[in-house]
């Protein structure tokens, strides 16, 4: 069996359902140069200051441009899709608390992964033979090594990247956890890219509350939810208008996912189906789902609750700034609580307002308190 199937094979048994892989001569010589491409709208983006404060996308530059400088070896990447659940998570009601980006459900995905493909490759590494003089080594990526992980993957055939700038799957949607396996055997398989069904369709631009994505696949970082409150760190340095926007997504925002055709039809799987993969229910013990639960959490508790999971990537002092910003988009939109509720929740408020030793986080819990205080006020 040759080395791509048997890969396919495993890959497919180890419960991914979307695989492919390109050989990295066959894709840097390609007539059609779509790697080069890719690669061009990448610097362009990152000239456009549409990074905003990620400098490691900056500095990781040359080895997006070519995988070897990531391994040395390596004259293939296999690529591999993983399917996660589509239940949103968190609060469905606003007044009961906020929502999550639904990645970040369940045990942390790069571990889990990063797990499954080294147990993949261990069994192919058993049940292939490499031509003589030679062994198969790898290195398995997944969303931390510095790899253009969505260019590589449409070229493997997983997908094309749609205008919200996700890889999208015609089956499976965008909601997808990728991951590559860079090899240091070709497999002999050269782009192949599957169309680009998008069409005429505006849906995700338009959902985008914030006009984060500026045209058909761009994104500016600068306007997106997801990047307010996954990775910007201290001061979300935006208006009070644009924090309103920030509804009640405490950490990362699926709107442009939501409003996807693909999505909305999505092709059901096992592995999504079952808990042990990594998908488990919303109402799981790391995503605290009400406000009153995490007004009275703390740093520790915090990091207790989420040292094994993707939400671990949001440090104390940036989810309690979250956390007052989504609470105080709450209390704008409150019409109905009894007035000793109000009085505990502002109690409750000013108490987490008080022991808060990040003065960004403080700040913001000050004027969440004056919020409440308005509120309470206005309605009795």
């Amino acid at each position: 069996m040759d080395l791509l199937t048997l890969l396919t094979q495993e890959a497919k048994q180890a419960g991914f359902p979307v695989a492919g892989a390109v050989d990295l001569d066959l894709a840097f010589l390609d007539p059609q140069a779509t790697f080069q491409a890719h690669l061009e709208r990448y610097d362009a983006w990152i000239q456009s200051g549409y990074a905003g404060k990620m400098e490691y996308l900056i500095r990781g530059r040359d080895r997006r441009a070519d995988p070897r400088n990531v391994f040395p070896q390596a004259q293939s990447i296999f690529c591999v899709a993983l399917p996660y659940s589509t239940q949103p998570a968190g609060s469905i009601s606003p007044e009961q608390g906020p929502r999550y980006a639904r990645y970040l459900q369940g045990p942390d995905y790069h571990l889990e992964i990063a797990a499954r493909l080294e147990t993949l490759m261990q069994s192919v590494q058993t049940s292939w033979t490499p031509p003589s003089n030679s062994r198969l080594e790898w290195k398995v990526c997944v969303d931390t090594s510095a790899i253009l992980e969505r260019t590589w993957a449409a070229l493997g055939g997983l997908g094309w990247i749609g205008k919200n700038t996700l890889l999208i799957h015609p089956q499976y949607g965008s909601y997808l956890f990728l991951a590559e396996i860079l090899l240091n055997q070709p497999t002999g398989q050269g782009p192949h890219l599957l169309p680009n069904y998008c069409g005429n369709c505006t849906r995700c631009l338009n959902a985008c509350p914030t006009q984060a994505l500026t045209q058909p696949g761009v994104l500016d970082s600068n306007r997106c939810i997801s990047y307010w409150t996954l990775e910007k760190r201290g001061a979300l340095e935006i208006s009070d208008l644009q924090k309103e926007k920030i509804k009640t997504w405490i950490a990362g925002c699926d709107l442009c996912q939501e409003a996807c055709p693909f999505n909305q039809k999505r092709t059901r799987t096992e592995t999504e189906a079952n808990p042990s993969s990594g998908t488990t229910p919303s109402n799981n013990a790391t995503l605290l789902n009400h406000w009153l639960d995490l007004l009275d959490e703390g740093p520790d508790a915090y990091r207790l609750r989420i040292k094994n999971s993707a939400l671990n990537r949001v440090k104390p002092a940036q989810f309690s700034r979250n956390l007052a910003v989504t609470l105080t988009n709450t209390l704008r939109d409150m019409t109905e609580m009894p007035s000793n509720a109000w009085n505990e929740l502002i109690l409750k408020i000013a108490e987490r307002r008080d022991r808060e030793t990040d003065l960004i986080a403080k700040q913001e819990w000050q004027r969440c308190l004056a919020i409440a205080q308005a509120s309470s006020t206005n309605h009795f």
